[in-house]
């Protein structure tokens, strides 16, 4: 056999020294009592943890259908784009469309403008509307003076210059209410007749009156010239009694 040296030997020994104290991390391999027990406590530490429970997978429930009007609503095809100028300008539409439906303002040198002007004097009692506040109403004027020369003639001459007790051809008790009005001309008396019979009577335009009434309003007649209605005949109301 061959030999071997001694000072391989001792290295050698030292080799596995070494190499043993790295892995027992020079503790001594046993107890005082013989007891291998560390080894078993490292094996029980080593062990791997048990894995978890696994958990049950939550399924989602599949969505509700949608109710008929609404999935016909969102399928629905949008307003366009070029649509909207269009949408925002009916509200202009309709505003200046609504201006042509109102008649336009009558020039404030026409028999019904001044006749509403003057009326403005009658509103207190009448209303502004015709419809009657201490005085009667004037919606129905033209039943109470079917002839607008009556109704110049009560205008002038009031309940106090009225020679009966009942007015109008419907004989109305006088109220003493009516107010005379002497100091307006024929022209001016003729205006708010008109105003009066054609606003709240609804006397038409193209009637003989509304001529005649304008006719005295330009002060091409006078009250005396078309002479006194029938009412005012009946009752004893004379041309000298309406003269201007």
């Amino acid at each position: 056999m061959t030999e071997i040296p001694e000072h391989l030997l001792k290295r050698s020994k030292e080799r596995r020294a070494a190499i043993g104290g790295e892995e027992t991390g020079d503790e001594p391999a046993a107890s005082s009592s013989g007891t291998d027990v560390e080894p078993a406590a490292a094996s029980a530490a080593e062990a791997p943890a048990a894995a978890p429970a696994a958990v049950p997978e939550v399924v989602a429930p599949p969505p509700k259908p949608l109710r008929p009007e609404v999935a016909a609503a969102l399928s629905r095809r949008k307003i366009p784009a070029w649509a909207l100028p269009v949408l925002l300008a009916i509200p202009v539409w309709a505003y200046v469309f609504q201006g042509t439906l109102e008649p336009p303002p009558q020039p404030a040198d026409t028999p019904i403008a001044l006749g509403q002007e003057i009326y403005k004097g009658c509103a207190t009692c009448h209303g502004a509307d015709g419809g009657g506040v201490s005085g009667p109403a004037l919606t129905s004027v033209l039943e109470t003076w079917p002839d607008y020369r009556d109704h110049m003639a009560w205008v002038r001459l009031g309940s106090s210059g009225w020679p009966t007790q009942v007015y109008g051809a419907n004989d109305k008790p006088k109220a003493g209410g009516m107010p005379p009005h002497p100091g307006l001309s024929d022209e001016e008396l003729a205006q708010v007749v008109l105003y009066e019979r054609a606003t709240f009577g609804g006397l038409a335009e193209d009637s003989d009156e509304y001529a005649e009434l304008e006719s005295i309003s330009h002060g091409e007649e006078t009250l005396d010239e078309v002479g006194p209605g029938p009412v005012s005949e009946r009752d004893g109301v004379t041309p000298e009694d309406v003269a201007g």
